[in-house]
């Protein structure tokens, strides 16, 4: 999991009268300087607690590197985060962020995928404004992502400082195979394709097989390089590698696309063996 200051960091539960809901009541939780222990939190009263640990929840499961594609993961957690944007938190903020850049992926409405980016762009760069001095990989990682996708989508959208946020984040979370893997594609979409295959392989150190996006990526700048037998294996592995978001499946396609086009092999060369 991405650095999050520590849960007991949030045990602090917020710094004025933010509100969560529990239930169907609407609660302030009120100010307090003092980390909570387990112990303590269990003497609060039931709404109280159920606040502390939807939060916590929530925080939790936006710590993960990989995707998320659950909507309703998504919306539960914007729900609970939404009521305390006012604390101005970057571990807060950032995680905001992420969930409109993924809520914007799942969206079939262009219009509608356009507000949620540049939403999240203007929530990341919230977070990176307010940066403890130690670094936070998150808010560089996300703030990246943010402007990378909207650059997509939105001709009038840079993303030309992705590389530099992705730099950061790499050196705060050196452990996080899909912040190096961002890195990768950030470079390869510049032509970068030599320091590409160096975050790629970086990824796929930290977690092989992690991501057939990254396989993909990784072969495809191989090829670029002219490194065809390495790019051939390298592309083969995606194709066996299971898929586990979106971004794999495209990833997939576009390998085949490298192996039949490009490489020029026939789908029998290429295609992994049925295992029966």
């Amino acid at each position: 999991m991405q650095s999050v200051s520590g849960i007991e960091m949030f045990r602090r539960v917020l710094t004025s009268a933010s509100k969560l809901v529990a239930g169907v009541a609407s609660v302030q939780v009120a100010a307090t300087a003092v980390t909570i222990s387990d112990a303590d939190l269990k003497k609060k009263p039931e709404w109280y607690q159920h606040a502390v640990a939807s939060l916590e929840e929530s925080l939790k499961k936006l710590s993960t590197y990989a995707y998320i594609e659950s909507e309703e993961t998504l919306q539960a957690a914007e729900d609970v985060l939404h009521r305390v944007l006012d604390q101005n938190n970057v571990d807060i903020l950032w995680r905001y962020a992420r969930i409109l850049v993924e809520q914007a992926e799942l969206s079939k409405c262009p219009k509608k995928k356009l507000e949620l980016l540049h939403e999240a762009k203007t929530y990341a760069k919230k977070a990176l404004a307010i940066e403890p001095a130690k670094g936070s990989a998150g808010a560089h990682k996300w703030y990246a992502i943010a402007v990378t996708k909207l650059a997509q989508v939105d001709k009038k959208a840079c993303a030309s400082d992705a590389v530099e946020h992705l730099e950061r984040a790499t050196k705060l979370a050196p452990k996080d195979p899909f912040a190096w893997h961002l890195l990768g594609v950030a470079l390869f979409n510049v032509g970068k394709f030599g320091e590409a295959i160096k975050s790629f392989t970086t990824a796929e150190e930290i977690k092989a097989g992690f991501s057939a996006a990254n396989l993909y990526y990784l072969g495809h700048a191989q090829k670029n390089e002219g490194k065809k037998t390495e790019a051939i294996d390298t592309l083969k592995k995606c194709l066996a590698t299971h898929t586990k978001c979106k971004a794999d499946g495209r990833g997939k396609l576009e390998a085949k696309k490298v192996l039949g086009v490009d490489l020029k092999l026939k789908p029998e060369e290429y295609e992994p063996k049925a295992d029966f």
